[in-house]
């Protein structure tokens, strides 16, 4: 008589758990050979070790010692990715609790082994034929929760059979079942094991037991009993009824990958569907990154053009020469006790002395971050040192009183302008004219007030910033004799200046008179302390000035994105707990890790992808509600809207088009990088732990 055929042979098994100090022996060297068509029920007390030893056979976990053998290969060695090819083609599950997912109808749950299959054909009918077959001709399109305990169970068992395993296992497949549903499934696997399946069955029922053609008891992790009933069919029967129908019927890889991604894209919609409200708050969060980046693109885009006009305010003809303070190695070459330096007085004379075809000189000594008291507010400012000539160059619009006169200039006069910001802040229940403020000790009388006027920003630091808003206007004089300025004096002994723009009478010779300008200062100097702006050659770096405010307003921007992207990673870690026993049943059924990182990762991309393009879709709206908005703000709140910069009132929001495609592949980019994480931890979860899991 020959030798049986074993579908399991199970030498020495152990499974030990620690729990805190103490060591669980679930399996305590167990051996049992299992030929091929046996049916086999094992039964024993709860904690005897049956659902130990059923993860075992089914390749769900790993021994801690001992071997088992699946159809002569000791799968002890294998990888996690060929014990889950194992799952998938050779073994099908039958749990008790049915463990069907519960967004997927009849046949998509019973199709779910395939999907994982490279060696079956996904467009075989075989989903179709075994719901039939289970008496499921009717439904298809339900889903777990409309169908009762006896027609869920048969679902499982009709996906246990889609792949046409070897072996069958089946974990209490009655215990939640009444009596006559009972009868049918035991018939059912009884079938089963007549054509030729070798089953594995735990149960606590004699009569379910009695099926069986042999029984074996389990108590304390080892087998107490085993006795045989009825003998296995023969051999060569056996080979002829599992004679391997499971060829290759796989498609060609790139429509078995089209497949796979679009049966990965359906399980995603459905898992998106099944939680509206959730699904919608993470898209909100990826909508609201790429919205707002899109918005600030184009108001960053917006504010660059208005920088643009900035500069052309300063004037074609115009030339700025303003101080520099230089290197800490270059000053210290100048001796020990050298802190000077910058544009001065002299500088100044010898120019106008020296240079042709300056028409107009407006020097300006500029003291930030003054505090000025009144009895009524204080302010930090800026002073600003000028003549009267200052309120010509930039066309500043006297509201109250008048501007410094050289009279005052010339008596070093304690008077003051005072600008429309910083008189609101010091003088907010009145007119400032006539009044006095403190600055640094000394009293100043207001003779004036100028209105609000657009800043010139200057964020490439050219050197010709000039804040408006802030600015106390004092007789340059009065600022030299009577403000404390740590810098007040330059390299040769005069009078500092902060710049000084001249304005030319012929715009063609302004380049060589910045040459000329700039030759003699460094001669004069020795070192690098002052800068030459030209603002036609301004003019020339605008393009370039604005792509790089743009691209730092990109940058902010991102950050709103990233928010994004740690809210999707919150989410989906969420999502991966809810799903922890659903992550235990794929991968039961033959998913691989990377099965499951593909899984949420798709998601992921889908929840992304909508909320990105949708924000794209918000982005057209940005310049209407930056509208509506101001609109609104001068309605509502015109006190508030009074407060804004000129820069953001006269601004209009400008749609970068190339940052629409940038911007969706950075935010689904964003979704996978973020995704990622807790992709790979659903991935790495233990198949019998995460089965075990209850939400």
């Amino acid at each position: 008589m020959s030798e049986p055929q074993f579908a399991i042979r199970v030498s020495k098994l152990s499974r030990f758990y620690q729990v805190g100090e103490q060591e669980v022996r679930a399996l305590d060297g167990i051996d049992l050979d299992v030929p091929a068509g046996d049916y086999v029920a094992v039964m024993g007390p709860s904690g005897s070790g049956k659902s130990t030893l059923l993860n075992q056979l089914g390749c769900l976990d790993r021994p801690t010692s001992g071997e088992y053998h699946l159809e002569g290969k000791d799968v002890t060695k294998l990888s996690d990715d060929a014990l889950s090819d194992i799952r998938g083609r050779r073994i099908g599950f039958v749990f008790q609790s049915y463990n069907l997912i519960p967004y997927l109808d009849v046949l998509e749950n019973i199709r779910m082994p395939r999907s994982y299959s490279r060696k079956v054909n996904q467009d075989s009918e075989a989903p179709a034929v075994l719901a039939d077959a289970v008496g499921l001709a009717d439904r298809w399109s339900h889903r777990p929760q409309q169908l009762s305990g006896g027609q869920q169970q048969r679902v499982g068992i009709a996906r246990a059979l889609v792949n046409d395993p070897v072996f069958i296992l089946a974990d209490e497949p009655t215990g939640n079942l009444d009596t006559r549903t009972t009868k049918e499934i035991l018939d059912l696997l009884d079938r089963l094991n007549a054509e030729g399946k070798t089953i594995v069955l735990v149960t606590h029922e004699n009569e379910v037991a009695d099926r069986a053609r042999r029984v074996v008891k389990m108590k304390d992790g080892r087998i107490e009993s085993d006795e045989r009933h009825r003998s296995v069919p023969n051999a060569k029967n056996l080979r002829e009824a599992n004679a391997d129908t499971r060829q290759s019927l796989g498609m060609f890889s790139f429509r078995r990958f089209r497949r796979a991604w679009r049966n990965l894209g359906k399980v995603a919609l459905l898992s998106m569907l099944t939680h509206p409200m959730r699904s919608a708050l993470t898209a909100l969060g990826v909508f609201i990154g790429v919205a707002s980046v899109v918005w600030l693109l184009a108001i960053g885009e917006g504010i660059a053009a208005r920088a643009e006009a900035e500069i052309r305010d300063l004037g074609a003809n115009n030339l700025i020469v303003s101080s520099l303070r230089p290197p800490e190695e270059e000053r210290k070459s100048k001796g020990k006790y050298f802190y000077s330096y910058g544009v001065t007085e002299k500088d100044l004379e010898k120019i106008l002395q020296t240079v042709p075809g300056i028409s107009v000189a407006y020097p300006t000594r500029e003291l930030n971050s003054r505090h000025i008291v009144t009895k009524d507010g204080n302010s930090r400012t800026e002073i600003l040192g000028c003549l009267p000539n200052f309120c010509d160059l930039h066309h500043l619009q006297v509201t109250q009183g008048r501007f410094l006169s050289e009279e005052d200039n010339e008596r070093q006069s304690e008077v003051c302008v005072l600008s429309a910001n910083v008189a609101q802040k010091l003088f907010p229940f009145g007119d400032c004219v006539g009044k006095t403020v403190n600055v640094g000790g000394n009293l100043y009388v207001v003779v004036g007030e100028v209105g609000k006027r657009m800043d010139l920003n200057d964020n490439d630091r050219l050197g010709f910033r000039e804040e408006f808003s802030d600015n106390v206007y004092v007789p340059i004089k009065t600022v030299w004799a009577k403000v404390f300025d740590y810098y007040y004096r330059g390299y040769d002994g005069s009078n500092m200046y902060s710049k000084v723009t001249f304005t030319m009478e012929d715009t063609d010779k302004i380049f060589a008179v910045a040459e000329l300008l700039e030759n003699i200062l460094e001669t004069d100097h020795g070192i690098k302390d002052f800068q030459i702006a030209v603002p036609l050659e301004l003019m020339e770096q605008a393009e370039k000035a604005r792509l790089t405010f743009v691209a730092l307003m990109g940058i902010v921007a991102a950050i709103s994105l990233l928010v994004g992207g740690i809210g999707i990673m919150n989410i989906m870690l969420a999502t991966v707990t809810e799903r922890t026993r659903e992550i235990g049943i794929r991968r039961a059924l033959g998913a691989r890790r990377r099965d499951v990182t593909q899984q949420f990762l798709v998601e992921t991309i889908a929840l992304t992808a909508t909320g990105g393009l949708l924000g794209l879709l918000a982005g057209f709206l940005c310049e209407p509600a930056y509208s509506m908005l101001l609109t609104n703000l001068e309605s509502f709140a015109p006190e508030t809207y009074a407060s804004l910069p000129a820069s953001m009132k006269e601004m209009t929001p400008s749609l970068v088009v190339w940052s629409f495609p940038l911007v969706f592949g950075i935010a689904v980019a964003t979704g996978v990088l973020f995704g990622l994480y807790p992709a790979r931890k659903a991935a790495a979860m233990n198949p019998v732990d995460a089965l075990r899991h209850v939400a």
